[in-house]
């Protein structure tokens, strides 16, 4: 019930939009509930008169223009009722989803790597949408069904106290039926969620993995995996579906055997000339007219209960704190000349095992620092902590000799250019995703960007240029195209620290070399970290720091490592071969290393 109370303070803001909404949903209750009170006046002044013609006429005229009236109110009422409620509901929601949003970037880097993303997409569509159920229908409905409740009891006792006292021992069947079918609803509830977000996570999964299912032709194996998946929602629908069904009939029994009672008694008074036939008509008709609200009331539940399970994981995953935060006194990061010194870190992901041990690592100002060793020797990991993406469990990263942690986020990455190995690009216009690294930048310091990183020929070429559209994640580029696209970014931004994670690995000799040739110029000036597998592009690096296990094992030049015949060697020779040993004289690279680096 939490989580409702705190999904209903989202309608605070609100509140002088209810006040007029509210006075409609009163307008409305009130003109339906004139209906069989115009009912009982035709049956009792005009269908079984005891006055004249001409005063059974005149209550007809009555009655027809109240009714008219009554109509005409309810319907108007009704509109500017749906209106003001709808508009609050759905500006509601989209502070919920603002929230989400928000909250997602705020968010460590961390938290993506645990959390799948097809179950972050079902929190913003299947669970936002049970909470926006809430705003848009639900409250509606709870509101004009209490308000009719309340005012139609005020008229029953008003018409006949005991037959109204009669009608009473439908209440707590009704509260009996909320109190045991409750939390069963609920549990079936979330089970419907947990399903739903499973599909949502699985068709993500597969839409993004279409490529290795039609390579592998495993599009058989991947329809009866998800038709399997879909026709295990039927279970969990089938239960919630039969707790509802069951809530309401239970509630229909109740309803209906009230009205029988009222009926039988009703009736001997009319037949013994004790009560008016008119009268009992409209009690029934106004009983009646509880039906269905108190039916809604025990159907409530079951929506209440779906709603809870939504908002259950909305407001878990508002409630997740970053792992990374600015220091309540974080001050912003002035600009910086690139010093970058890692004191003695330690690093591990939460499983217990050390991705970085006791790593030491500076990088002066304009120097070119390569991170170089086997796979999963932690040369990501010590990139990302660079970026602040985690802090370290021991030790310190420092820029310019202030502690990273002494300073925002922001203010740290707004001085840092990172080119991924796995470019990614959104579905937007490639002047658009240059543009990100610096969305305040002119068109001509867009293209000024594209020369830079040698962009700029390949988008002219094609037919609506910098307008291109480039698809979902840059699909429609080539690699190399995608990775210039990359660069140009991060020249936009002109950072004082660069990192350079595998920028290259993937691409063909063609692309690379273009690509090599951009990044050495965007290089110039800056501190670069550089991770790379491939030791031909590392081999003018300043210094080249060998990480083996998470541990330093060996750093140096290109010509020092190579003579210690070391960690550096080994990889050296298993991807170049012995005879492919090159060696740096007075700072030139000779021999065959030469062939190799071409540039």
């Amino acid at each position: 019930m939490n989580s409702i109370l705190r999904a209903f303070g989202y309608l605070k803001p609100y509140w002088w939009l209810q006040i007029p909404a509210l006075i409609c949903a009163l307008g409305v209750t009130v003109a339906n509930l004139a209906f069989p009170w115009i009912t009982k006046k035709l049956i009792d002044e005009v269908f079984l008169p005891s006055a004249s013609p001409q005063q059974s006429l005149q209550s007809l005229r009555f009655c027809l223009t109240a009714f008219s009236l009554a109509l005409l109110t309810s319907g108007v009422l009704t509109v500017l009722r749906q209106l003001l409620f709808t508009y609050v509901g759905e500006r509601a929601t989209a502070d919920i989803r603002s929230d989400v949003f928000r909250h997602l970037q705020n968010l460590s880097l961390s938290y993506f790597g645990q959390e799948k993303t097809g179950r972050l997409m079902s929190t913003f569509t299947n669970d936002v949408g049970a909470m926006q159920g809430l705003y848009t229908s639900t409250l509606v409905d709870l509101i004009t069904n209490s308000l009719q409740v309340v005012v139609t009891l005020v008229v029953l006792f008003r018409i006949e106290p005991g037959l109204a006292a009669i009608s009473w021992p439908i209440v707590p069947l009704f509260a009996v039926s909320i109190v045991v079918f409750g939390r069963p609803l609920r549990h079936a509830g979330r089970h419907v969620q947990e399903r739903a977000a499973a599909i949502s996570e699985g068709l993500q999964e597969a839409i993004s993995g279409m490529r290795e299912v039609k390579s592998f032709t495993q599009e058989a194996l991947q329809i009866r995996r998800f038709v399997s998946l879909f026709l295990s929602m039927i279970p969990v629908r089938l239960k919630q579906a039969t707790l509802g069904a069951v809530s309401g009939e239970t509630s229909s029994i109740a309803a209906w055997g009230g009205v029988m009672l009222v009926m039988w008694w009703g009736g001997q008074k009319v037949i013994a000339g004790q009560m008016k036939p008119g009268v009992l008509v409209a009690f029934t008709s106004y009983l009646g007219g509880l039906f269905g609200p108190t039916a809604w009331f025990v159907s409530l539940n079951s929506l209440l209960q779906s709603a809870m399970a939504g908002a259950d994981r909305v407001f878990q995953l508002l409630d997740t704190v970053p792992q990374v935060q600015d220091a309540p006194n974080a001050r912003e990061l002035p600009p910086i000349a690139g010093d970058v010194h890692l004191h003695h870190v330690s690093f591990d992901y939460g499983d217990g095992k050390d991705a970085l041990t006791d790593v030491t690592v500076r990088a002066r100002p304009g120097e070119m620092v390569a991170l170089v060793g086997p796979s999963g020797a932690g040369k990501t990991t010590l990139a990302h902590l660079i970026c602040r993406f985690y802090d370290p469990r021991e030790g310190r990263v420092t820029v310019d000799g202030i502690d990273v942690r002494e300073v925002t986020q922001h203010s740290l990455r707004r001085q840092i250019g990172v080119v991924f190995q796995e470019t990614f690009l959104f579905g937007t216009s490639i002047r658009e995703n240059i543009r990100f690294g610096r969305p305040d930048a002119t068109d001509a310091e867009v293209e000024a960007a594209a020369k830079a990183a040698n962009a700029h020929g390949f988008i002219c070429n094609l037919p609506e240029g910098y307008e291109t559209q480039v698809g979902e994640r840059g699909i429609k580029l080539s690699g190399g195209q995608r990775q210039r696209i990359a660069i140009a970014r991060a020249i936009l931004r002109d950072p004082r620290i660069l990192i350079l994670d595998e920028a290259t690995s993937s691409l063909d000799s063609e692309s690379e070399a273009a690509i090599q040739d951009a990044l050495e110029r965007l290089m110039v000036g800056r501190t670069s970290f550089v991770v790379a597998h491939r030791l031909s592009t590392v081999l003018r690096a300043d210094r080249i720091v060998v990480l083996e296990g998470g541990r330093v094992a060996e750093i140096g030049t290109h010509a020092e490592l190579l003579a210690r015949n070391g960690a550096y060697r080994r990889l050296y020779d298993a991807q170049f071969g012995g005879a492919a040993v090159g060696r740096l004289v007075d700072g030139q690279v000779d021999g065959p290393t030469e062939q190799i680096v071409g540039r």
